[in-house]
């Protein structure tokens, strides 16, 4: 894969999948005060790491809006199944946003959105452009956005996925999976899918048809295929077409979210030295005071 030659132009960090890592891995890191700190800390580990790592490129990180978005307006049980967020966890939000902001990082959240949302519609942006991005995530969702000038870099296992990695990993190219997801649903979002229709057969329907649109218009042609129980998965289908398409777009990432700012224009500024040492005091993160100090 050629994309770790390139100049990455933009690095779109999804804060909200970076949020939640850091809260469960550093759950019980606290000052002296007991006020939790972990998920700050992790947070800015990554961060630094990541700047380090890309000193030329323009880093943006994008959270989840705290409000309902139009997917819920679609389907009420949308991630009805994920608990709320801890208390632990809620303390944290404001004092890491500022921190973000005081080490010079733009923070990018709209109301009514998802992360997802806004990362497709800056990621789109810059692919118009022509500018190498890379979406900085462990959530599968955004494997779609992947192109020519889009890859992923997986936080988990500090990897980067293009195109051939995204099908080699699900199955599918990666415009595909929102029909994927549409077929076999996912359960960590609460998309329903269609009923008895898991990935394997999911996947077998999408290697013979171009789409989940396709399939539809092409029903009566899956008895012709070597499919198990095609009988039953037609059936499947047709009863549920509502729930597949409602699926698809419940998966779908948009792009055209309307940003006030254009993705040029979302700059990176010049640390708060005060700020960030009134902070790092608070907390007892001793070592990046001392890193500060130096």
């Amino acid at each position: 894969m050629n994309s770790k030659k390139k100049f990455v132009h933009y690095l779109l960090i999804d804060g909200t999948s970076y949020l939640y890592r850091s809260y469960y891995s550093f759950s019980t890191l606290s000052n002296k005060n007991n006020t939790p700190s972990g998920a700050i800390y992790g947070v800015i580990k990554m961060l630094k790491a990541l700047s380090k790592k890309y000193p030329k490129s323009q880093i943006i990180i994008i959270f989840d809006s705290p409000t309902k978005n139009f997917r819920h307006i679609l389907f009420q049980p949308y991630k009805a199944n994920r608990p709320s967020m801890p208390t632990n966890l809620k303390l944290q939000i404001k004092p890491l946003y500022e921190i973000i902001t005081a080490m010079g990082f733009p923070i990018v959240i709209i109301p009514y959105f998802e992360a997802d949302d806004i990362i497709g519609t800056l990621s789109h942006a810059a692919n118009k452009e022509k500018k190498f991005t890379l979406i900085c995530t462990n959530d599968k969702d955004l494997a779609q956005l992947v192109n020519v000038n889009v890859n992923i870099l997986e936080s988990k296992f500090n990897t980067i996925l293009g195109e051939q990695e995204i099908k080699h990993k699900y199955g599918v190219i990666p415009t595909l999976i929102p029909d994927l997801l549409g077929l076999m649903g996912d359960k960590s979002d609460n998309i329903p899918g269609v009923p008895t229709i898991g990935k394997k057969t999911a996947l077998t329907l999408l290697k013979h048809f171009n789409s989940l649109e396709d399939i539809y218009i092409h029903i009566d042609e899956i008895s012709q295929y070597s499919f198990k129980r095609a009988k039953h998965i037609t059936e499947m289908l047709m009863i549920h077409k509502n729930l597949a398409l409602l699926s698809k777009k419940l998966a779908t990432i948009k792009t055209d979210v309307i940003i006030n700012k254009s993705i040029n224009e979302i700059k990176m500024s010049k640390p708060s030295i005060h700020k960030l040492t009134h902070f790092f005091k608070y907390y007892k993160f001793h070592h990046w005071l001392k890193l500060l100090r130096e």
